[in-house]
């Protein structure tokens, strides 16, 4: 029924069909293929970078963990270490890592999203008990990005 209907068709239309019909086939296929592959990498991606602030989090515990067995609650943890992990962890490249004499550390971002600084604060201070003595903070000239200098301490 519907090769007869074709058939009667003229040549000029049978193919102007036939050219549709290639164009439909073409545009489904980048849409089912590309689309769809690039959405399942991106929340791979997503899946991954979870994966990796969730097992920086684990290495944070088991240092802690480490040290109150090896004799004690001076809790001491190894800043540099633990700040290096936990921005990594939220995708923060730091730009300056400074310990002081008094056991702090003074770490500096310059053009970071403000909310992976967020996160980062929150997992030092909630996760890792350090705390943020001094923040200064400000505009990195674009929207959501920010300069940020810290001082941290273990206790």
């Amino acid at each position: 029924m519907i090769r007869r209907w074709f058939e009667s068709l003229s040549r000029r239309d049978q193919l102007a069909l036939l050219v549709l019909a290639l164009a439909i086939g073409a545009w489904l296929f980048i849409q089912v293929v590309f689309v769809e592959l690039d959405g399942g990498r991106k929340r791979l991606a997503d899946s991954n970078q979870r994966l990796v602030e969730k097992l920086n989090r684990v290495d944070l515990k088991v240092e802690q963990l480490t040290v109150l067995r090896a004799g004690g609650n001076s809790g001491q943890i190894n800043l540099t270490r633990t700040l290096n992990q936990a921005s990594q962890a939220n995708g923060l490249p730091v730009k300056r890592l400074q310990p002081n004499s008094r056991g702090e550390v003074q770490i500096r971002f310059e053009a970071v999203d403000f909310d992976g600084l967020l996160q980062f604060l929150e997992q030092i201070e909630g996760a890792s008990g350090l705390a943020v003595l001094e923040a200064s903070i400000s505009s990195a000239g674009r929207a959501g990005g920010v300069n940020a200098t810290l001082r941290i301490s273990g206790s």
